[in-house]
């Protein structure tokens, strides 16, 4: 695609510095201990019978973040800085050819076609610090949706013949999270279906390799173990926590995204009908698919329904978008448009996100150095409390922000993580 590959280098860049920047929190620091292969191996061997199915981003968690000593955070940013642009590749690819005659842009259109395509990944759902920079997060949620993605672009463009590496990629990426892993399931035996109709090589062996990752994660006793630990949720319990996480994937950073597209199809109204422009060629199956993966979500208990899990029903819905931008017509005019829209939506990002990841890591930083050196001189670790939201949380997430504080009781389990971490006897905070 034209004017792609300067703009996965910006997108690159800026992931870079942002995955840098972004220090440990929360759950990250119960994963940095001595590294021992052994003590790893038992305690994703317990997560899996005791606690969670899934084993293997139990496993890549701990070799990353269990050296951050060595210098393994460094490769986990640029590992996560390829995942997200990947992504962004593989959307963009995607979605041009579920369009089907979307017109060809230049270099320079190209070029803000891929940004914005990268920034409504980034702003579109409701929490993308959570979920592409928190070290624990981005491996549960950010990987896994990359890798379906990938295997989605397989399916829909028939692609589905593979080497022995990928089969095995297929099969990890399925151990991932259940309710995306059994919504790529549902699209693969569909996909076989269609195949057979259509008299076409059916697709058995990528439906075995993902459908045997699906099965490994979902049939894991650790699920049933965690689940009776949970308050008891019936039906009607669930359908109201779906209903506030869907009403939780539009806020008003949708806006201006809306806004361009819309602007550009009203362009090409005489093109097409609006019904047309809607559909996108195929691109309404993103939409659909969304739709059905948060059905999928009643698989979860109310208590569990964190707003991370409805990400990538946010980067369908992305998707859909980024469908409808190829749909709308290349003329002079909204070329314009697409260049002051990308410039302008460019510096809002920076503008917003750069004091944002700042301000983080000059906390972290402090805490940091002040509990090494409390711990230099063999005292008592206590820290200033710092919180963060209007209504002064220790826990505060918000688009590009995950922030976890210091708890008062050093009992806590993230601050006693963290007072291990540090080689500390023991950490708390006062005001």
């Amino acid at each position: 695609m034209p004017g792609e590959w300067p703009g996965l280098a910006l997108c690159s860049a800026f992931l870079l510095w942002a995955n840098l920047i972004t220090p440990l929190w929360a759950d990250d620091y119960c994963r940095t201990m001595p590294p021992h292969i052994g003590t790893i191996l038992r305690i994703v061997w317990g997560n899996y019978n005791f606690w969670t199915g899934r084993w293997f981003t139990t496993l890549i968690t701990f070799l990353f973040l269990d050296l951050h000593h060595y210098g393994s955070l460094i490769v986990f940013a640029v590992v996560n800085t390829a995942v997200f642009a990947f992504l962004v590749h593989v959307v963009l690819h995607m979605c041009r050819n579920a369009v089907g005659d979307a017109p060809t842009p230049d270099t320079r259109t190209g070029l803000a076609q891929c940004l914005l395509v990268f920034l409504m990944l980034w702003w579109l759902p409701r929490t993308i610090g959570e979920v592409a920079l928190w070290k624990t997060g981005a491996i549960g949620y950010l990987w896994p949706v990359a890798g379906e993605m990938w295997v989605l672009a397989r399916v829909l463009s028939h692609r589905t013949h593979m080497n022995a590496a990928q089969y095995i990629a297929v099969f990890l990426i399925a151990t991932f999270l259940e309710p995306l892993s059994a919504l790529l399931a549902l699209i693969l035996l569909g996909s076989c279906v269609l195949a057979w109709k259509h008299a076409r090589p059916i697709p058995w062996a990528l439906l075995c390799s993902h459908g045997a990752g699906m099965v490994m994660l979902g049939l894991a006793p650790g699920n049933y173990v965690r689940a009776r630990t949970l308050p008891p949720s019936p039906l009607p319990d669930r359908l109201d926590g779906l209903l506030g996480n869907t009403g939780s994937l539009f806020d008003p950073f949708w806006i201006p995204f809306v806004l361009v597209i819309g602007t550009g199809l009203f362009m090409g109204r005489r093109r097409l009908s609006l019904p047309r422009c809607l559909r996108a060629g195929h691109g309404w199956v993103f939409a659909a698919l969304a739709l059905i993966y948060m059905v999928f979500l009643l698989m979860f208990p109310r208590a569990a329904m964190a707003a991370r899990v409805s990400y990538p029903a946010s980067v369908l819905l992305a998707c859909y978008l980024a469908c409808l931008l190829f749909s709308c017509p290349l003329n002079p005019a909204f070329r314009a448009v697409l260049a002051v829209s990308c410039v302008g939506l460019t510096a809002m990002h920076m503008a917003i996100v750069i004091p944002d990841l700042t301000r983080l890591a000059r906390i972290s930083h402090d805490w940091v150095a002040s509990t090494r050196a409390q711990v230099a001189r063999d005292q008592p670790v206590v820290l200033p409390r710092v919180t963060m939201g209007p209504r002064h949380k220790l826990l505060y997430v918000r688009k590009d922000i995950i922030f976890v504080g210091i708890n008062p009781d050093p009992h806590s389990m993230l601050t006693a993580c963290f007072a291990r971490a540090m080689g500390a006897s023991s950490v708390r905070s006062v005001p």
